[in-house]
């Protein structure tokens, strides 16, 4: 294994993995082929891992392509794209993410992502920030004009000119303007005057157990 404590880079570097490192900082151009884990990655230009990257703390604000992903804390101000998944304690996207499975604590999306299925605890969506695939999470807050597929949650709010294909959650609000195809709520539903809901459906149960598994009685 590479054991590099600190390497900052502006021209062009390839390493051969497994590698270990403190502190790396990319504005030029790095492959590793293989497995890489370190404290700090902060990247301004291009980077790719080819086998899985951990790391304490990831900053791309470049582009980025990694097999999968371990990290403390996320920012991603470029463009991320993990082949397979992506594990974190806090994810902030103002830039775009693109995987297959995404799991957190936290997520806060200004920008865009796509996966399979967001799994989190909380999950932000800010102003017209636009998210494609299955998010499932405790608590799950749509922001104005912001877009979404399917959302699953205990408590979904979904704000002012936010769209949503399907909802299912114990709880939901739908303000103003919003337009949800699909709810399905298991306690409450809050709906606006004029917020435009396809269906509304009270159900037993969710689709989905939650994080934490809140939701036990789903199959």
């Amino acid at each position: 294994m590479q054991e590099i404590e600190e390497l900052s880079v502006g021209g062009s570097v390839k390493l051969k993995g497994p590698v270990k490192f403190g502190r790396v900082k990319v504005a030029g151009s790095m492959k590793v082929e293989g497995n890489a884990e370190g404290e700090e990655f902060h990247l301004s230009g291009s980077g790719k891992v080819e086998g899985g990257l951990k790391v304490r703390e990831l900053k791309v604000a470049g582009s980025m392509k990694v097999g999968s992903l371990e990290a403390g804390e996320l920012y991603i101000s470029g463009s991320l794209s993990v082949e397979d998944e992506v594990k974190a304690e806090l994810i902030e996207i103002s830039g775009s993410l693109k995987a297959r499975r995404v799991e957190a604590k936290e997520v806060r999306v200004s920008g865009g992502a796509s996966f399979e299925e967001m799994i989190a605890e909380r999950v932000v969506l800010g102003k017209k920030s636009k998210v494609r695939g299955i998010v499932v999470g405790r608590a799950v807050s749509l922001g104005r004009d912001s877009e979404a597929e399917v959302v699953i949650g205990e408590l979904v709010k979904v704000g002012r000119g936010a769209e949503v294909e399907r909802v299912e959650a114990f709880e939901v609000v739908v303000d103003r303007d919003a337009y949800v195809d699909e709810v399905y709520f298991v306690n409450q539903a809050k709906v606006h005057d004029k917020a435009d809901v396809g269906q509304l459906v009270r159900v037993k149960s969710l689709s989905r157990k939650l994080p934490g598994d809140l939701n036990e009685e789903s199959d």
